[in-house]
């Protein structure tokens, strides 16, 4: 396409992710499965896999996309930071998804024939459930007083996982390389996994409270709020992620971590509304862009190589791997069966994974980037058509659980 058919088109997808929701009340057709849709219907001219050839585009919008949609989710959640009143959360994202990950990269070395360092990789991709997608299902706004339990473990894990699941997908691509010794071993539990996490959590909270002392020693009319602007909210994302790069910290954690330290530290639910209204605004923006690139891909050989057992494959990462990681992580318990029932059902993927797949394009032999996007490519389309279209059945059960406890 020209560059102005290419405005256009971007233009005529913007207007679409404002307007179509309101006529998708009550009907099993989702915004995602829209954007989607329209990608396939742009004209194409073929080719290989875009997502490969244009890797780092990739990977710089859909990680701009990660951090607008995890300071949103951070900014949702209105119940207090604590270990204990966080114990769905816990569960989730310490013992669910790394059984979803074993679960998947077992799957992937039986049906894909992969090795154990691909299968990890690629478990690792798709175990994060996407903060952008799972929308619907997530915390009302700000100072609503939502504390369902089911929507809260959903919005809390969506903020989070998507940096706890780099870990492993380090782990997987070194694994793939073959340079994993004893030493490489310590180095990644040391570095990639304890302080890529902790470094991250502390310096979100770290940076929250230092923002917030700053901002409280000007007079009002001079404070933040006093702008009335939300688009602070992406500032406040990117910075926090800058800078927990710059000390190797995991920086989608730090983001999560300044969000939720933010909600605790300032009483004013007005001005936390108005950051997240604009953070849910752009990150639908970007969502719609990003599925309808993603499908407009199709045409251009994402799933090329795709078989039987690749279907297979995808259908076991979306509604078997989950539902059974959920079941034995919540072994003890006290959630009541319809939380467990929610939480288990919603492995929405998205763009997090596009996202883990472009950091492996350049570490990977074409072929195996290649083939591996083709699956990550057969699994979120499987996953937005699958989940769009029961969504809102599913989302009954998040009805009346209220009064969950940990």
């Amino acid at each position: 396409m020209t560059p102005a058919l290419t405005i256009m088109v971007g233009g005529v997808l913007v207007i679409l992710a404002v307007w179509l929701p309101l006529f998708l009340r009550g009907v099993p057709l989702s915004l995602p499965m829209i954007a989607v849709g329209a990608g396939v219907a742009l004209p194409s001219v073929g080719g290989d896999q875009p997502l490969m050839r244009y890797s780092d585009a990739v990977e710089t919008i859909t990680q701009f996309a990660l951090i607008v949609a995890v300071i949103g989710a951070g900014l949702k959640i209105d119940r207090r930071f604590s270990f204990r009143g966080w114990t769905s959360t816990w569960r989730l994202l310490l013992l669910v998804m790394p059984l979803s990950i074993a679960a998947i990269a077992f799957s992937a070395m039986w049906l894909l024939g992969l090795s154990a360092g691909l299968a990890i990789f690629l478990a690792s991709a798709l175990a994060p459930t996407d903060p952008v997608l799972a929308a619907s299902v997530q915390t009302d706004e700000p100072g609503t007083g939502d504390d369902d339990e089911s929507r809260f473990a959903l919005t809390s894990e969506a903020g989070l996982n998507d940096g706890l699941a780099y870990p492993f997908v380090i782990l997987g691509l070194g694994l793939a390389a073959g340079s994993f010794d004893a030493g490489e071993w310590t180095r990644w539990a040391l570095v990639s996994l304890i302080w890529n996490v902790a470094g991250g959590a502390l310096t979100g909270a770290v940076l929250a409270g230092a923002l917030v002392l700053l901002n409280d020693q000007f007079p009002e009319p001079l404070k933040l709020r006093s702008s009335n602007s939300g688009i602070a909210a992406v500032g406040l994302g990117l910075l926090a992620y800058g800078i927990a790069e710059l000390v190797c910290a995991n920086g989608f954690v730090a983001v999560f971590a300044l969000a939720v330290a933010i909600r605790n530290l300032v009483p004013s639910y007005a001005y936390s509304r108005r950051l997240n209204h604009a953070s849910e605004e752009l990150e639908k923006v970007l969502m719609v862009m990003i599925l309808a690139v993603l499908g407009a891909a199709v045409w251009q050989g994402l799933l090329s190589g795709i078989g039987w057992r690749e279907c297979v494959f995808a259908a076991i990462a979306l509604i078997v791997a989950r539902p059974l990681a959920t079941l034995l992580g919540f072994l003890g318990s006290r959630h009541t069966l319809a939380t467990r029932k929610t939480v288990g059902f919603f492995g929405i993927r998205g763009i997090a994974s596009l996202y883990y797949a472009s950091l492996a394009v350049p570490l990977l032999s074409p072929q195996e980037a290649s083939y591996l996007i083709s699956v990550i490519g057969l699994t979120i389309l499987s996953s937005v058509f699958f989940f769009g279209m029961t969504a809102d059945i599913a989302v009954k059960y998040c009805v009346g659980e209220r009064r969950d406890s940990a």
